[in-house]
């Protein structure tokens, strides 16, 4: 017994040798953040032992960073650490509440998580109207993707279903941030706002100076529509609820580069296979004049 007892001591103080302490850090999917960046974050540090780190602790950690999540971490023994993680991207903005009072606008990514404050970067990001203001960086917007998900696995929350009928229609928030993230990266810009105070969801959409009303026909420019410094129009596009999500990323889009949009304040897409045109002029797809 003495000698076994020896034995299993000997084997659980080698575990505190060099031999089996924390030499290396690999890190995949961490964007900007560095391994030495990581290793702060995550509270480890080089030459401790790999007996005492407590990975639920890491991941806690990493996903308890807004711009961080969906982290998973294993140890190599003898000496290294590998942590996957997902750095978040902007997809919209939305006004906060700050500590100081007033509000500010904060990023939000595709689950619906506050990532910090927005920067004057010069990106153009939607604004998302009608959202909860009594919220805390870190937090997710109520009705967002990964609301439900807590912490942990609400990198992209629960896939909004982009095909979805009216009967099971996603939340506006949820809808929302879909749309946006149906939408080719190089058109998101297209979308100034998506409002979803209101019983359906209300975008401003740009349209190129092309399709200015100025630019073709000399109409005068409907009160609705407003005029941006680049020449182009922002104006009312109805997507109904969020269903047909997919349908309506493509009637936008095809209305857009093929329609006649010169003279138009709003297009109607609550139904996507018959969108319509309204404004001076303008005319619905079936051919039916819209004012």
């Amino acid at each position: 017994m003495g000698a076994l007892a020896g034995l299993a001591g000997a084997a659980a103080g080698s575990l505190y040798s060099p031999i089996f302490e924390l030499r290396h850090i690999r890190v995949v999917g961490a964007g900007a953040y560095s391994a030495t960046g990581i290793a702060a974050i995550s509270g480890v540090r080089l030459h401790e032992p790999l007996i005492d780190l407590d990975t639920a602790r890491i991941i806690s950690r990493l996903d308890a960073t807004p711009t961080l999540g969906g982290a998973s971490v294993r140890i190599s023994w003898p000496g290294t650490l590998r942590v996957t993680v997902t750095t978040r991207s902007p997809l919209a903005v939305v006004d906060v509440a700050t500590t100081r009072g007033g509000e500010r606008p904060a990023e939000v990514d595709r689950s619906g998580r506050l990532l910090g404050y927005a920067t004057t970067s010069g990106v153009t990001l939607p604004e998302l109207i009608g959202t909860s203001t009594k919220l805390r960086i870190g937090d997710w917007l109520p009705g967002s993707p990964g609301a439900a998900g807590g912490p942990q696995g609400a990198v992209a929350g629960a896939p909004v279903d982009l095909e979805a009928s009216s009967a099971n229609a996603p939340d506006a928030i949820s809808a929302a941030l879909g749309f946006l993230q149906a939408l080719p990266a190089a058109r998101r810009d297209l979308v100034r706002s998506l409002d979803v105070s209101g019983s359906t969801i209300t975008a401003k959409v740009l349209l190129g100076a092309g399709n200015s009303s100025n630019a073709s026909g000399g109409q005068s420019q409907a009160p609705s529509v407003t005029s941006t410094p680049g020449g182009g129009q922002v104006i009312k596009v109805d997507l109904g609820d969020g269903s047909d999500l997919a349908a309506k990323v493509v009637a936008l889009l095809t209305v857009i580069d093929q329609g006649p949009t010169s003279g138009i304040n709003s297009i109607d897409l609550s139904v996507p296979g018959r969108p319509v045109l309204s404004g001076p002029g303008a005319t619905s797809a079936n051919g039916t004049a819209s004012s």
